[in-house]
């Protein structure tokens, strides 16, 4: 039996990961979404559960942790990012294990993994996409949504290392800025490549 090939997919908040992941998964490619996975372990996992009650009782709200919580942690400085990511990284990494098992048997796998390099995922991956568009297109795109604020933006931006350096890590580099089908077209030619 042939080991799956792993796939990062990864870019800069607004670069048009979401979109990316939506045509990948219509090509039937088995995509593990950190961001997903995430939500989920915090409404379903009582081992996560009990940890975040142990260090921080109040984030805890109708047996789930309450992420909005969280922020105010993190903004009140009672919490730094940092040790949020340490104590999920455990638990996310084990999904992934998961995910890996019951995937053992497809070519192909991708890991949509927002902080990829930042996190050392990209030990797991084999080739690495990185989705990208000029500053001020990521800018205009996130303010786009809902409850978005310079002071948020600038606090999600400062996590992320930046897009030229993460196109310099990746095998492959796609610009998102042209529209959705030039996407669509270099996706379909990188996985028809990777396969």
């Amino acid at each position: 039996m042939t080991k799956s090939v792993i796939v990062g997919l990864t870019g800069n908040m607004g670069a048009g990961k979401s979109t990316a992941v939506k045509m990948i998964r219509e090509m039937i490619i088995p995509v593990f979404e950190a961001d997903q996975a995430v939500h989920i372990l915090m409404r379903d996992n009582r081992e996560m559960k009990a940890l975040f009650y142990r260090k921080f009782p109040e984030s805890v709200v109708n047996d789930e942790i309450d992420r909005s919580i969280l922020s105010v942690l993190i903004k009140e400085g009672k919490l730094d990012v940092r040790q949020l990511e340490k104590m999920i990284y455990p638990f996310l990494e084990k999904e992934l294990r998961n995910f890996f098992m019951r995937h053992r048997s497809e070519r192909l796998v991708v890991l949509d993994v927002p902080l990829l390099f930042e996190a050392g995922w990209d030990k797991f991956c084999d080739k690495i996409i990185v989705v990208s568009a000029p500053a001020e297109v990521l800018k205009r795109r996130v303010f786009e949504r809902s409850g978005m604020t310079e002071e948020k933006y600038q606090a999600l931006t400062a996590r992320q290392i930046s897009d030229e350096e993460k196109r310099k890590k990746a095998d492959y580099v796609i610009e998102t800025q042209y529209g959705i089908e030039p996407v669509r077209r270099q996706l379909t030619e990188i996985m028809e490549e990777i396969e």
